[in-house]
């Protein structure tokens, strides 16, 4: 038995591409679906109208759980135990976020026998025809049920696959979308600890992109970290 585990809170945009990239690999999908951002305090955000309930209605195999959290940590851990309340426990299941799309290299994650196995993503910039060069740990498959989940899919940080990588769509949201994205994690940065964002970064270094645009991480402290976008070739 395999299933799948999404979280989401924004970012339909893409959420139908990454479930048609592993519907016909999985025996059932759950998408928790958070309608207010984790951190509640949040003000004067830009409007947001997806409704992720209805979008799902035409996969048969996704069922749509609404809960509400508060901390990012441990969350996909909390959202297996309440799916083996309910349904049967899964040989392995695979732990996304809706940005995350699988080509051809899925049919071979499934022999992968460590207890957690996470992978790389090749993250598009814009659009398929740019990324950025980064390894950044994305969906993690779990023989068996998971120990722990820390803010991401994953448990053990830098536990990734050599070769196996899936692609990212998180930086070719919609303008709207990505204005949403950028003021969250600028009002919980602090409140979660992470790296406070560049309140410049939406208009100068994302909206405003040009293939000359350099320094595009969005954290303040780290923005040299991502040099420029690069062009993208499909491997033959």
């Amino acid at each position: 038995m395999k299933y799948a585990i999404y979280r989401i809170h924004y970012g339909l945009d893409h959420l139908g591409k990454s479930l048609d990239s592993i519907v016909n690999h999985v025996d059932k999908i759950f998408v928790f679906w958070s309608k207010q951002p984790w951190y509640k305090e949040c003000k004067n955000l830009p409007p947001m109208s997806e409704n992720v309930g209805e979008f799902c209605k035409k996969y048969s195999k996704v069922t749509v759980f609404e809960r509400e959290y508060d901390q990012p940590d441990n969350q996909f851990k909390k959202m297996y135990d309440e799916i083996c309340a309910y349904y049967p426990r899964p040989h392995q299941v695979l732990m996304m976020e809706p940005d995350m799309v699988w080509g051809d290299e899925i049919k071979e994650i499934w022999n992968i026998k460590e207890k957690e196995m996470s992978f790389y993503q090749i993250e598009f910039w814009k659009t398929d025809e740019w990324y950025i060069k980064r390894n950044r740990q994305g969906p993690t498959l779990w023989n068996g049920a998971p120990d722990r989940t820390q803010k991401g899919c994953w448990n053990t940080r830098d536990l990734a696959h050599p070769t196996i990588r899936c692609y990212n769509y998180g930086f070719c949201l919609s303008k709207e979308v990505m204005l949403y994205k950028h003021e969250v994690a600028i009002q919980s940065s602090k409140y979660y600890r992470d790296s406070q964002p560049s309140v410049e970064w939406y208009e100068k270094k994302w909206l405003n992109w040009t293939p000359e645009t350099e320094d595009l991480e969005i954290s303040e402290n780290y923005k040299h970290y991502i040099k420029r976008a690069e062009p993208w070739h499909y491997p033959k």
